[in-house]
């Protein structure tokens, strides 16, 4: 199996056990996760970079110049997060699984040699980016579980 290959399942099983977190029945979604954030926040943010993601792999494989957000991380972060305020989980849940539809349909299209992720930041190869992906999705989920453990225990 090719690197890309397996960055793309460890990817996947990330995505999908972070929506089994959100399944659990009873969830408290209102649990804040840090001083700005709860956990329907942090799902919007998940979500919002997961998007992003998808839909620069989406327009550069139609050969067209990717959209990465800009501005600084805080920004970009906050921004994402607002936007999403108001949509409920189900919903994100839905949208979080339709992204990694797309990542996937793309992410082997040799056409594209680099993503960029933010402006101004760091562009990554396709196999980078996964890991990026899965790295971040992994930090926010063991974050989520801890902080959770520790507000319910």
């Amino acid at each position: 199996m090719a690197d890309i290959d397996l960055a793309l399942v460890a990817e996947q099983q990330q995505i999908e056990a972070f929506i089994r977190l959100y399944k659990v029945p009873g969830l408290d979604i209102a649990v804040m996760v840090n001083h700005r954030w709860n956990m329907q926040d942090m799902l919007a943010h998940i979500l919002a970079w997961h998007e992003s993601f998808a839909h620069n792999l989406h327009v550069l494989a139609e050969g067209k110049p990717a959209e990465p957000p800009r501005g600084t991380l805080r920004d970009v972060n906050r921004e994402g997060v607002l936007a999403l305020r108001g949509v409920g989980i189900p919903r994100m849940l839905r949208r979080l699984r339709k992204a990694q539809r797309i990542i996937e349909l793309h992410i082997h299209d040799d056409s594209i040699k680099l993503i960029p992720y933010r402006r101004p930041g760091t562009s990554y190869t396709r196999q980078q980016h996964l890991d990026v992906v899965r790295g971040h999705i992994n930090q926010h989920f063991w974050e989520l579980l801890d902080v959770y453990v520790a507000a319910k225990g």
